[in-house]
């Protein structure tokens, strides 16, 4: 592989968790909290289970970021197109579906304004992924999000 073709995967890498993370925070989020509010878990456990589910995300995105990379193996310098696509196929994805599983978990009691502020980084920095592309991969717009929850002992969940 070449330089150009590594740094396009840890681009995409930090794009695929930061979408794992944001979630869409669309229809989905709204409606399952909406309808019945998940039992809280205690911090331990809740540390546990969304590190687990970061971590699953995370391989999720990279197997669906590798393969998407095979596929356009035959070109030196993927077109911006291309690069898009693989965003919008491999990572947005896996991060929204990561996002999604997050914010149905339990926050434990009196964290829970902290847990949704996190998860609110996340989704906002998904949309902007989702917004454009391009410029998400010049600068990772999950640091905020990713800061957020390494505060609270998220360690896996880093966009």
């Amino acid at each position: 592989m070449n330089g150009r073709a590594v740094f396009l995967l840890a681009v995409l890498g930090v794009l695929a968790m930061a979408v794992i993370i944001s979630g869409c925070g669309s229809d989905s989020s709204t409606s399952a909290s909406a309808t019945a509010q998940p039992t809280p878990l205690s911090k331990a456990k809740f540390t546990k289970q969304a590190n687990e589910i970061c971590k699953s995300g995370k391989r999720e995105k990279d197997s669906a970021v590798t393969q998407a990379m095979q596929k356009a193996a035959g070109q030196q310098n993927p077109s911006p197109k291309v690069f898009e696509s693989i965003v919008e196929e491999a990572v947005l994805p896996a991060y929204s579906r990561t996002i999604e599983e997050l914010d149905q978990l339990g926050p434990p009691k009196n964290d829970e304004a902290t847990v949704k502020k996190i998860i609110g980084k996340f989704e906002a920095a998904l949309k902007s992924v989702e917004a454009n592309p391009i410029e998400a991969s010049q600068r990772s717009p999950f640091v905020a999000a990713d800061q957020a929850a390494e505060n609270y002992g998220l360690n896996l969940c880093s966009l």
